[in-house]
């Protein structure tokens, strides 16, 4: 940990714009002792200077993250453009267009890989300073080398410049439907598929370019407003809250859930249709068009599967497989986002209450009445002897209203208990302990009047008795 100790003549903040500057440590004897386990000590002069410091790297970071969405997304439309060229027949994989194309993906992937080192190196900077460490190997563990490692394999991953072809390609599909077979024959698959010619390496090193979109999330985290607001992070770090996509996207989703769920869909509807087209497209080049495979994705994704159109490659089983776990995810979020917005608010609550309880109070004067009534129809029964039957129809009636009315104050009492929740509850404790503490201010206002007046009638018993003591003095 730093051992610096702060200058109070220097502010912590204001920096008239300038960059900080590190120092070394000027005391040659401490040099000279630690030369040999540190070759450099780095010191930050203020509290002022380390917050500077952390708000370039937190700009500068910000920058790397949007220029490495920037080269992915650039290697992405690449891939996809090189791809689309080929399927059409506009250029030919032997061709030197195509070779060049993906020269152009690979220099992008490897500016990818260069930009995210940096990030991650801006990162550890900023390790060092919010933790107030001098050596940034103690911002390595094997977490953060795991995460590492994993971003750069996936972003890492493209397809090589050159020529490869399968040997056996359409030895290794998978069987083909019985409605595919009987709509497509063996001749037209074999003479169509020579103008659809994609190596499967292309496909395999192509489709998980689109794991880059992880990018996207990084650059919408760096973004925010709460990730940007030094107020909130210091709140958060208070509350030992940390600010990552996960608390990031939750707020999104409290504030906008609308906007996020259809932003979600349409990516991954998107991304999922160009994927299935071209993992289907090797085998099946007459069926496996955008729109036939955009229907397919929206009957897995709605967990419909009509089964008019399938899947014959294991590629595409795939996709459809993910494709069906994400559309079970954002349903499950539309459920809640439909329940919380489909729950009434506040006010709305106490209206409803309210209105239901004057009716049931109507409801339960209605059926009273109903009470007096059939009594008052037995009574008269029974004094002009009618017959046995009017009079247990009159007590039918008489005890139906009694029913109905412990019916409807057992409803009432629902209400109330429905109506009293954990925010009323805290609401009341709030205020009572609002009540409480007005009260013993009024309490020690009135004890300090008390001991004021006390005083004051002190004072006045000695004056009254210097009085006495002047009027009651013998004279000379």
């Amino acid at each position: 940990m730093s051992s610096l100790i702060e200058d109070p003549e220097i502010p912590l903040v204001g920096m008239n714009n300038h960059k900080c500057r590190s120092y070394s440590s000027t005391n040659n004897e401490d040099i000279k002792a630690n030369s040999h386990s540190i070759t450099s000590i780095r010191r930050y002069g203020t509290v002022g200077k380390r917050l500077a410091i952390r708000r370039e790297l937190y700009q500068k970071r910000r920058r790397m993250g949007d220029i490495s969405l920037l080269l992915a997304t650039f290697g992405t439309v690449l891939m996809m453009i090189e791809l689309e060229l080929c399927l059409f027949s506009v250029i030919d994989k032997a061709s030197a267009m195509s070779f060049f194309v993906k020269v152009g993906i690979s220099i992008s992937t490897v500016s990818l890989l260069v930009v995210l080192a940096l990030y991650h190196r801006v990162d550890i900077q900023l390790f060092t300073i919010d933790n107030c460490v001098d050596d940034w190997c103690l911002a390595i563990d094997r977490t953060r080398v795991l995460k590492i490692g994993i971003e750069m394999l996936i972003c890492s991953v493209h397809p090589i410049p050159g020529t490869y072809t399968s040997s056996n390609r359409q030895g290794n599909a998978a069987p083909q439907s019985s409605l595919a077979s009987s709509t497509i024959s063996s001749g037209a698959l074999n003479s169509s598929a020579l103008s659809f010619e994609i190596p499967s390496y292309d496909v395999f090193l192509a489709l998980p370019m689109f794991l880059r979109v992880y990018l996207l999330c990084r650059s919408v985290m760096l973004h925010s407003r709460l990730y940007e607001d030094a107020s909130s992070q210091s709140l958060g770090a208070l509350n030992r809250i940390h600010f990552n996509f996960a608390f990031i996207f939750k707020s999104f989703m409290s504030l906008h859930a609308e906007h996020v769920l259809i932003m979600i869909t349409i990516i991954a509807f998107l991304i999922s249709s160009w994927c299935l087209r071209l993992c289907e497209i090797q085998f099946r080049p007459t069926e496996a068009t955008m729109l036939n495979s955009m229907w397919l994705i929206a009957v897995t994704f709605l967990s419909v599967g009509y089964g008019d159109i399938v899947p014959v490659s294991y590629c595409g089983r795939g996709i459809a497989v993910i494709t069906g776990i994400i559309g079970a995810g954002c349903t499950a979020l539309v459920v809640a986002v439909l329940a919380r917005k489909l729950e009434l608010t506040r006010a709305e609550k106490y209206v409803h209450d309210f209105v239901i309880d004057a009716d049931l109070n109507k409801r339960i004067k209605h059926e009273a009445a109903n009470v007096l009534r059939a009594g008052w129809l037995i009574y008269k029964a029974n004094k002009n002897n009618a017959s046995k039957r009017a009079i247990n129809e009159h007590q039918r009636k008489m005890l139906r209203a009694i029913y109905h009315i412990r019916e409807r104050k057992a409803q009432q009492r629902r209400l109330l208990d429905s109506t009293v929740t954990l925010v009323e509850v805290n609401k009341g404790q709030s205020d009572m302990s609002l009540n409480i503490d007005q009260l013993r201010n009024k309490q020690q206002a009135m004890e300090e009047q008390i001991l004021n007046i006390k005083c004051a009638v002190g004072g006045i018993h000695e004056k009254l008795d210097g009085l006495y003591y002047i009027l009651n003095k013998p004279t000379l």
